[in-house]
Order: C-alpha cells, then structure tokens, then sequence
C-alpha cells in the first residue's frame, strides 16, 4: 500500500493514501480499525479559513477552528460578504456592514486574527472576467500570507456560490505553483459529507461546542431566517452517534468517541 509522511507539529504520521481512510484528531480510544491513523501536534501554524459567507466557518468548522486558534495563527477569509436575506438592514451598504460586523466578532469568540473581506465580483455574476479578477485576489491573498494549512467548504457543495468560491481558490493554488499544503473541506448542514467523503474525525469537548454556538449566535442577521444553531448542534449529533461505527470501531461495535463530532476531508495539494 502507498504511504505519504503528514508533518502535524514535530509529529511525523505515515498515512495510507486514499480518500478513504480515516485520520482522527487527538482522541484515544480503547479501539479503532487497523487503517485508523491518530494525529495530534498541530502547532505554530499559519492557517488561512475561508468562509464563502460570513457564517459559514462557524457553522461549519467553528470547534475544529477554536481549538486549532490556541496554538496556531488562523486569518479567516469570506469571499462574499452577502446582502441579500440580511434582517436588521434597510439597504445594501448597511447589509454588508453589518454582515462583516457579524463576522468580526465571530473571529473574537473564536480566537482568530481579523477577517480578511474579499467582496468578490462573482457573488453576483459568473462572467469568465470576473472570476479570473476574483483569482487574483485570492492569489494575492494566498502568496502574501503563505499559509501551511486550509479550510475551505466541500468542492461539491450544494450551494452554488460556495461551491464556486472553493474552485476559485483551487485555481489560485494552482496558478500559483503552491504546493504541499493541507487541505481540509469542512460540510454544513445542507451539504453533508457521505460516509466515504469525509476521512477527518474531531471529536469535541463541551467548551469548544460552547464556542461553536457562541460564535453561530454573533450572526444575528441569519439566525431570524434559520435556525442554525439547531441546525449545527444537531449535525455535531447526528456525527458522534454515527462515525464511531462507521470509521472507528466498524458496523455492530460498540465505539464512543464525543457527545459532539466535526467531520473533514483533508487531502494534501500536490
């Protein structure tokens, strides 16, 4: 079987290539399957988490992103800062200001650097001119901050503008000649992961989900047209009951890993 080296820290983890074998973040249990690779040490890294929309990192990866904060350097990036379905706005200009004002504290409950706001063009036109204006400013946000690692939404994500955003920085990656760094595709509730996508398992502690529900509840604009910290409590659910029989133990085993679990895809960009 292939292996390629993961370097997480000072830790060096031989892991078998293939998008279905599954890496578990930092949490020991009494019994996983033979192919299911520990990782811990992510440390002193630059870490770039690009959010399509100004709520998406929290729901998506906010647990994940709040323990990574502690020990590592994450800028979150939104490419679109939305003014559409924004409650509390009479107009544009307010609906973006506050959006990004949403999102600025997001970051604090978080523990992350400022966000970078992209306002890419392609938010309101898929125009081949502006998607390579938008690249451009993905790339020069990419080669300025060098970042060893990525969040970034599923590449096959349901909605069109977050699926867009993603391609948009796999092209920069690719314009760009980076190579080396870790991807990692976080789901949201009207996206999930299948069971053979996701090969990332972080299971929670209370304190992060409280972050997580913190950080959702700073987009108050969203929250009056969906409810997605029910949403988000009941996807870190719905994970913790399933993956441990899927990923960890296999069907008809009895595994426990967290009352609370995000899952991930990561893969290297090569």
């Amino acid at each position: 079987m292939a292996l390629r080296t993961l370097r997480m820290g000072e830790v060096r983890v031989r892991l078998p290539v293939g998008p279905h074998m599954p890496y578990l973040y930092e949490i020991p249990s009494k019994k996983f399957l033979a192919d299911v690779k520990v990782i811990n040490g992510i440390e002193g890294k630059k870490i770039l988490a690009f959010a399509p929309h100004s709520d998406d990192l929290s729901i998506g990866a906010g647990g994940f992103i709040a323990h990574l904060a502690v020990k590592n350097s994450i800028i979150p990036v939104c490419g679109y800062t939305g003014w559409r379905g924004v409650n509390g706005a009479d107009s544009k200009t307010e609906a973006i200001l506050l959006r990004e004002k949403e999102m600025k504290k997001e970051a604090e409950v978080l523990g992350l650097k400022k966000p970078i706001f992209l306002h890419l063009q392609t938010y309101e036109t898929d125009s081949k001119t502006a998607k390579q204006q938008d690249i451009e400013k993905i790339k020069k946000v990419l080669i300025k901050e060098k970042p060893e690692l990525i969040f970034l939404a599923n590449s096959q994500d349901l909605h069109p503008r977050h699926r867009l955003f993603t391609r948009l920085i796999l092209e920069a990656l690719e314009q760009i000649k980076i190579k080396n760094i870790g991807l990692i595709f976080y789901e949201i509730p009207w996206s999930v992961f299948s069971s053979n996508e996701f090969n990332f398992i972080v299971p929670l502690s209370k304190e992060l989900v409280q972050k997580k529900i913190n950080a959702i509840k700073a987009h108050k604009s969203q929250l009056v047209r969906t409810n997605f910290v029910k949403l988000a409590k009941a996807l870190l659910a719905l994970r913790a009951g399933m993956v441990p029989e899927q990923k960890i133990s296999g069907y008809g085993s009895k595994s426990s890993l967290s009352n609370w679990v995000e899952v991930y895809k990561y893969k290297t960009f090569k």
